[in-house]
Parts: structure tokens; sequence; C-alpha cells
């Protein structure tokens, strides 16, 4: 890998404005944004939907995911990753983390906190059939929420994104470190 690659892990709630954050930094030349959603699908590709992922899958979904972005990285481009919070421990920012510490790579670490209301809103705003269930996604995000409290995450890599729009979130929390 080139000397100075970066890379950016954005990782929240479902709802938290995780992927119009990466692919707003992926606007800035020399980054690009990687999803995690991407392995996820096709490893799901077949599967009755809302099915749980299994450990395994995570691994293997992880696994291509991190060799996406080193193959990125190699090409000279700096880069975002995206990726659902949905664990206490947060063990997929570690291994994340961990895996590209390794390799020379500066990590950043940011993650997306909104109030609950602000995240149901949000998924009402982009009308998914499978989001819609109010009661459900509200504890969904309160779990995924939860997450967020764990003693392994420093307080200062959280971001109340809340009241903010896109752009603003963009100049506050991530211009500075591109």
């Amino acid at each position: 890998m080139k000397t100075g690659n970066k890379i950016i892990l954005i990782s929240g709630p479902a709802g938290s404005g995780k992927t119009t954050m990466a692919l707003r930094i992926a606007k800035e030349p020399t980054w690009r944004a990687i999803s995690e959603d991407e392995a996820w699908i096709e490893i799901k590709k077949g599967h009755p939907v809302g099915e749980l992922r299994t450990e395994a899958e995570e691994a293997i979904v992880q696994k291509r995911t991190l060799d996406t972005i080193v193959a990125t990285l190699a090409e000279g481009s700096n880069a975002v990753l995206e990726f659902i919070l949905y664990r206490n421990p947060p063990t997929p920012i570690l291994f994340y983390k961990d895996e590209l510490e390794k390799k020379g790579v500066e990590v950043i670490i940011r993650l997306l906190k909104p109030h609950p209301d602000v995240i149901w809103n949000r998924k009402v705003t982009r009308g998914r059939a499978w989001d819609q269930n109010e009661v459900e996604q509200k504890e969904f995000a309160r779990h995924q929420l939860s997450c967020l409290e764990s003693d392994l995450l420093r307080k200062d890599w959280i971001i109340d994104n809340s009241v903010d729009g896109i752009e603003t979130t963009f100049e506050r929390h991530f211009k500075g470190i591109l």
C-alpha cells in the first residue's frame, strides 16, 4: 500500500446517515466510498428476507470488505467504509481498526448517533417497505444506539447528527480529517 493512506470507518444505527455521509466524503478527490452492505447483499442472495446474520457469514463479509479496502488503498485512493452497528461489544469496528492498523493504514473512526425519532423520520422519508413498522424500527434503533455505549468506544468518535444536515456534519466533523 502507498504511504499516507487513510480510511474513515463510519458506523452507527440503520438510518443514521452513514451511507449519505460516505457518499459525500467520496465526492472529495482521492476518496472512495465502500459499503459493507454490498457484501451482505451478495451473501444473503436467495435467503429469506429478514433472516438473521450468522457469525460465519459476518466473518466472510468482513474478509471480503477488508479485501476491497486493501485493493482501494493499494490503488492510491483513501477509503471511507460505512457499515451498520448492531453488536455490543462492537467487534466489527474493532476488527476493521485492528486489521487495517496492522497494515500501517491510518484509521479514523466516526460513529453517528442521531436521536431515535430522527432515525425514524429518516426511515419514513426513504420509504423502504421493511422500514415502516414504527414500533419495530424504534426498537431496532434503541438497540443499535445502545451499542454506542460500549466502553471500547472512545467518546470523541461519537457524533450526534440529530440536528445538522449532511453538509454541516461534513464541515464540522469530516472535512478537517480528510
